[in-house]
């Protein structure tokens, strides 16, 4: 299966359900009966929201001994992913990345080799100070994000100012705009993000340039 693309996810998490489902999964794996009596939902509806979730490849399904009887059906979570959107007056982006998370600590961690090991309760107290320190990390991260955020904003506010004395055409302002803003300035992709033909995008740039307005080096 293709990798997921936003849109469709966006579709699939914004059932509030399902986002209960992934945030159940994430700290533990459940199987259906758990996850219905945890979120006081029927299992049928609970399995209509993981049959959807599977299909994405946000959870999949094992199978797992049990000791009073067959073995039953587990849900696990599987994907690693950051969805970012920023919106102000100035700027609307949207950015979805999957992330391959590298193992940074060694070892192994399954249940076996933790009942062989010692000290189980020191090591508990490592990770969890580790965690803290990450969560802090984060937050600062998160926090200077903001401020270099408004800087943009207040940037942009002045430039589309400036962009709309200058340019009394509509569609060299949001040519203008676009090359402000984007990273990936190939004449397709500007044609595909403005709608506009290709030909179109290419006679609102030499316009620009005669006039001295496409001065963007990137």
């Amino acid at each position: 299966m293709e990798q997921i693309d936003l849109d469709t996810l966006l579709a699939i998490i914004g059932n509030p359900t399902r986002r209960s489902i992934l945030r159940k999964l994430v700290k533990e794996d459940h199987y259906p009966l758990q996850l219905s009596k945890e979120l006081s939902i029927s299992q049928q509806s609970i399995m209509k929201h993981l049959q959807v979730l599977e299909e994405a490849e946000l959870v999949k399904s094992i199978f797992r001994k049990s000791d009073s009887g067959p073995p039953r059906k587990f849900y696990v979570a599987t994907q690693s992913l950051t969805i970012v959107i920023d919106m102000s007056p100035e700027q609307f982006s949207e950015d979805l990345r999957f992330h391959e998370i590298e193992q940074v600590i060694k070892g192994e961690a399954d249940s076996q080799t933790l009942r062989n090991a010692e000290n189980l309760r020191v090591k508990l107290t490592e990770f969890m100070g580790m965690i803290a320190t990450v969560n802090k990390e984060l937050g600062a991260i998160a926090k200077e994000r903001d401020e270099l955020l408004a800087r943009k904003e207040d940037a942009l506010r002045y430039a589309n100012n400036i962009i709309n004395t200058l340019c009394q055409d509509y569609e060299q302002r949001k040519v203008l705009r676009y090359l402000i803003n984007e990273n990936d300035l190939s004449l397709a992709s500007m044609s595909e993000r403005l709608n506009m033909r290709e030909s179109e995008v290419e006679t609102v740039l030499r316009n620009l340039e005669k006039h001295g307005l496409l001065m963007i080096n990137k």
